[in-house]
C-alpha cells in the first residue's frame, strides 16, 4: 500500500500513562505507554471485539509512525491463544524479544530510531521505527521467530517506509508452521484441526520454554569462558603428584588445608568467574579501563573464598590472575573471534595491565605504603623481579613458552590428562619466578627449586618412567621442607585455561 492510497486511520482518544521503556538508550527515543482498550481488568477474559478494536488501533499507531518517520517500521506482538493475553509473563517475553531485535539490528547496521510499547489489556506490542532496508530487516525478525525455543509465540512484521508489509513468501522463506504440527498455521486454522484447548495448551508449553530459558541469565560465550576457567581452576588442585602442593594424595606442604578445601574454594569462585567474563564481554572501553573493574569483582570473590575456607588462602593469587585472564579471553572472543586466539588474549591481557609494574611496584622505590609488604612487592624491591604484576603485562609469556607447549607435547604422547598437567607444571616450575617461594623461603630457595625442576624435566618428566620416579620423590622433599610452588600452579591453571578455550574454539571451526 503506497503511501498516496494508505488508508488513514486515527488513533482513539484514549487514557495515556507515559513512562521509559527498560533498555532505553541514548540512541533512539523510547517510549512506553501504558493503555488499556478498553478500560477493564486484566483479568477478565478478552473478548473478541476487544481483539478487532486493538488490531485497528495498533494499525493507526504504525501508519502514524511510518508516516512520521518515513521508514520501515517493525511490529512487535504475542501471539498467545486463549482468552487471557496479558501479564508479567508475556510482558517479559515482549521485552526479551525487543532486546533480541536491538541487538540483531545493530550487528546488521540499521539504526532504530523509535521505540513505542504499549500495554493493553489484549496484550502488549512494541512498534520500531528503523532506517535499513525492509526485505533485510524481515530476515533478521524471521531468524529471531525460527530459531529460539519460544518463538512461536512471537509475531514479528516488517512494513516498508509505504506501508507495505514484507511477507514471508517474499523473502523466499516458508510460512510459520502451526503450533502443534508442522504443517503450515494457515492451512490448520482453516481447516480447525486441532481444538481451541490443543492449542492453547502448545501455547503454554512454549511460554514454559520461554521462562526456562529465562533462567540463562548469561550469554554463551561468557558460560563457555566461565566453566572453562572454574575447570582450570579444578585440574590444577586435582593434578598429581604436584610437588609441595595440595594434590588427590596429599596436602603437599600445607597444614591448614587439602583437597576438598580447594573444591570448597574452587566452588566459592565459580561466579566470579562469571563475572568476570560477563564484565569483559560487555567492556568496550580501552583495555586499561577494565581493571578497575575486575579489581573490585575480585575484592567481592576474595570475602567469599575466606569464607568458604574459614579464613585459608587457597587462591587469592589464582584469583587475580584468572580472574583478568577469564575477562580477556570474553572481550577477544567478542571482538576478536577470527585470528591466533592465544595470541589475542595474551595481547589483550597486557594490554589491560599496561602500566601495572609502574604503577604499583617501580612506586615502592620512592614511597612505601602504610602497610606490610606483600611478598610480590619484596621481590621486587629486593631483586627487581616483577613476579606476577610483571607476567600479567607481558601477557603471560612464561605460559606460552612453557606451560603450553609442555601440556601439549605431552597430549601429543598420548599422555593421560593428570600426566600431561604434572608435566606442564614441572615446565612452569623450572622458569617461574615464584613469589610464593620466594616470601617463605629466600631467593636460594627459589633457584635450587628451579634447578631441581630442570633436572627432572631433562629426566623426561612425566613421560619417563625415571622422570616420574624423581618427581614422586622431589613431592616428599618438598613435604618435609614445607616448599610450595604455588605460582607455578596459577600459571598451570592459566595454561589449562587457554589451551581447553582454544581447542573449543577449533573444534567450532571444524564442525
Amino acid at each position: 500500500m503506497s503511501s498516496g492510497n494508505r488508508a488513514k486511520r486515527h488513533l482513539p482518544s484514549l487514557y495515556r500513562q507515559e513512562s521509559l521503556a527498560p533498555g532505553q538508550n541514548d540512541n533512539h527515543e523510547v517510549i512506553a505507554i501504558n493503555e488499556t482498550i478498553p478500560p477493564e481488568p486484566s483479568a477478565a477474559p478478552v473478548t473478541l471485539a476487544a481483539v478487532l478494536a486493538a488490531k485497528e488501533y495498533r494499525a493507526a499507531a504504525r501508519d502514524e509512525l511510518i508516516g512520521r518517520r518515513c521508514v520501515p517500521v517493525i511490529s512487535l506482538t504475542i501471539n498467545m491463544p486463549g482468552p487471557h493475553k496479558s501479564g508479567p509473563e508475556i510482558t517479559s517475553l515482549l521485552y526479551t524479544a525487543l532486546t533480541k531485535l536491538r541487538h540483531r539490528l545493530d550487528a546488521a547496521g540499521c539504526e532504530l530510531l523509535e521505540e513505542t510499547v504499549r500495554h493493553q489489556y489484549t496484550g502488549p506490542f512494541a512498534l520500531l521505527a528503523v532506517a535499513g532496508d525492509a526485505a533485510a530487516i524481515k530476515k533478521l525478525c524471521m531468524a529471531i521467530e525460527d530459531r529460539t525455543a519460544y518463538g512461536r509465540l512471537l509475531d514479528i512484521d516488517v512494513f516498508d517506509a509505504n506501508g507495505g508489509q514484507i511477507s514471508r513468501a517474499g523473502s523466499a522463506s516458508p510460512p510459520r508452521s502451526c503450533f502443534i504440527c508442522p504443517l503450515p498455521a494457515a492451512q490448520c486454522v482453516r481447516t480447525q484441526a486441532h481444538s481451541p484447548a490443543e492449542i492453547l495448551l502448545a501455547a503454554k508449553k512454549y511460554l514454559a520454554a520461554y521462562q526456562a530459558a529465562r533462567t540463562s541469565l548469561w550469554p554463551q560465550p561468557v558460560v563457555a569462558v566461565a566453566t572453562t576457567a572454574l575447570e582450570a581452576m579444578l585440574m590444577e588442585a586435582a593434578c598429581t603428584p604436584a610437588p609441595g602442593l595440595v594434590d588427590r594424595y596429599n596436602s603437599g606442604a600445607h597444614q591448614d588445608m587439602d583437597f576438598f578445601t580447594f573444591i570448597k574454594s574452587s566452588s566459592a569462585l565459580s561466579t566470579a568467574m562469571f563475572r568476570f567474563a560477563q564484565a569483559g564481554w560487555e567492556h568496550d572501553a580501552q583495555p586499561a579501563e577494565l581493571l578497575t573493574v575486575l579489581r573490585l569483582i575480585g575484592l567481592e570473590a576474595e570475602a567469599v573464598m575466606f569464607k568458604s575456607t574459614g579464613g585459608i588462602n587457597t587462591q587469592k593469587g589464582l584469583l587475580f590472575l584468572l580472574g583478568i585472564l577469564t575477562a580477556s579471553a570474553a572481550c577477544t572472543i567478542r571482538r576478536q573471534p577470527a585470528g591466533a586466539f592465544i595470541d589475542n588474549i595474551q595481547a589483550f591481557t597486557a594490554a589491560v595491565c599496561e602500566g601495572l609494574v609502574e604503577r604499583e611496584l617501580e612506586i615502592l622505590r620512592s614511597r612505601l605504603p602504610d602497610r606490610n609488604l606483600t611478598a610480590g612487592e619484596r621481590l621486587f624491591l629486593s631483586h627487581g623481579i616483577s613476579g606476577i604484576r610483571g607476567e600479567l603485562a607481558a601477557g603471560l609469556p612464561l605460559v606460552k613458552s612453557h606451560g603450553l607447549p609442555a601440556l601439549r607435547s605431552a597430549l601429543a604422547a598420548k599422555a593421560p590428562l593428570n600426566d600431561a598437567l604434572v608435566h606442564a607444571l614441572l615446565a612452569l616450575m623450572t622458569v617461574a619466578e615464584d613469589s610464593t617461594i620466594f616470601n617463605r623461603h629466600g631467593l636460594d630457595a627459589l633457584r635450587t627449586v628451579q634447578q631441581q625442576a630442570s633436572a627432572i624435566w631433562l629426566a623426561g618428566g612425566m613421560l619417563t618412567a625415571g622422570g616420574r620416579q624423581r618427581l614422586a620423590g622431589l613431592d616428599q622433599a618438598f613435604i618435609a621442607a614445607k616448599i610450595s610452588p604455588g605460582g607455578s600452579a596459577d600459571l598451570l591453571a592459566c595454561t589449562y585455561f587457554l589451551h581447553t578455550l582454544d581447542h573449543q574454539l577449533q573444534t567450532c571451526k571444524n564442525g
